[in-house]
């Protein structure tokens, strides 16, 4: 409602010079029907992108209009850059079926005043929408599409992405000198569609900058090697006693339980060492452990699919345990990931 209201605001003036002739609440009707035509029009844009990601088995998670347009958000990734490309060509293939429904709707019929203005409108707002999302850069659909050819070139996605966001940055520059910087060499004033094209090309280059990071945290990603980061594990039956896991343990090791082969417990060092000596074979190892979630069970020991694997597991507790090839590797720490992550020494 709040992107309504501003539109409306925005383009009431024009609509009332577009159309003199018309009483107030003519202009404001016209207005807020293109207001709704233009926001139906973004919603369709995105729900093409939605539909089309369906046929290659990318489900849709939620669709978001905004001040700047709108976005598509899935459950997960396309695996193909042909489906890619395609997805990304539907949002604007459907503004252009829109403004080409419009200008045959004023070829044929006999249309005129407001009505013939929304049209108009449409048309003009549609093929917009159209050609500039299909500028070559992220994060426009353009860009996308640029991504999935490098991808189909060269095999390697993140790359694709990398090349498409840096176009994307040109495309930013292209912007402003041309709509921007030239029209004040000439001697032109800011207006409000000036600082409109400001704003727009801020969101760009911040889109831009996202795609270059997330680009960035996969090849880190792919560097990264569970193996190489997990701590030593000893594995007792539940049904041991904290007597056998003294036995059992070694120094900077982790005392994992396991019941029917499969981790289900960690031992908590600090509760172990408040239960007197002389009771140590008598209780459980089970009485002084945490339970662990089945996330925190990873058996993806590297790249992109163990840290997303880690990223789900940190919502139940600090370490996951790694199992490789049907048993305890040993015990990875949350942190130790993010570091890894970061670059860091683990």
């Amino acid at each position: 409602m709040l992107i309504a209201a501003i539109l409306v605001f925005l383009y009431y003036p024009l609509v009332g010079d577009l159309v003199p002739s018309a009483t107030t609440g003519t202009v404001v009707a016209t207005t807020l029907a293109f207001v709704v035509m233009l926001l139906v029009s973004v919603l369709l844009h995105e729900l093409a992108h939605g539909f089309t990601a369906q046929r290659f088995g990318g489900r849709p998670r939620e669709y978001v209009l905004t001040f700047w347009g709108g976005h598509t958000a899935f459950e997960r990734e396309l695996s193909r850059p042909g489906g890619s490309a395609l997805v990304a060509a539907a949002g604007p293939a459907a503004n252009a079926v829109l403004a080409v429904a419009a200008w045959l709707a004023l070829q044929s019929l006999d249309i005129t005043g407001p009505a013939a203005l929304l049209l108009y409108g449409a048309l003009i707002s549609n093929g917009i929408v159209a050609a500039f999302n299909l500028l070559p850069g992220l994060p426009l659909d353009g860009g996308h599409i640029l991504e999935a050819l490098v991808w189909a070139i060269t095999g390697d996605r993140t790359r694709g992405t990398i090349v498409a966001a840096w176009i994307g940055r040109v495309v930013v520059v292209a912007i402003a000198v041309v709509l921007i910087v030239v029209p004040l060499v000439r001697g032109g004033r800011p207006d409000l569609g000036s600082i409109w094209i400001v704003l727009v090309a801020v969101f760009l280059w911040m889109g831009a900058g996202e795609a270059l990071r997330g680009a960035r945290a996969r090849q880190q990603a792919d560097s990264v090697d569970l193996r190489a980061l997990a701590a030593p594990a000893v594995t007792l039956d539940t049904g041991a006693s904290l007597a056998d896991a003294e036995l059992a343990g070694r120094p900077g090791a982790y005392v994992v339980l396991v019941s029917g082969g499969r981790p289900v417990a960690l031992l908590d060092p600090a509760v172990a060492g408040q239960v007197p000596h002389a009771a140590r074979s008598s209780t459980p190892v089970s009485a002084a452990a945490r339970a662990l979630a089945p996330p925190q069970i990873v058996t993806a020991v590297s790249g992109r699919p163990a840290i997303a694997a880690v990223a789900d597991a940190q919502h139940h507790g600090p370490v996951v345990v790694l199992v490789d090839g049907g048993g305890v590797r040993g015990v990875v720490e949350v942190a130790a990931v993010a570091r890894a992550m970061r670059g860091a020494r683990p």
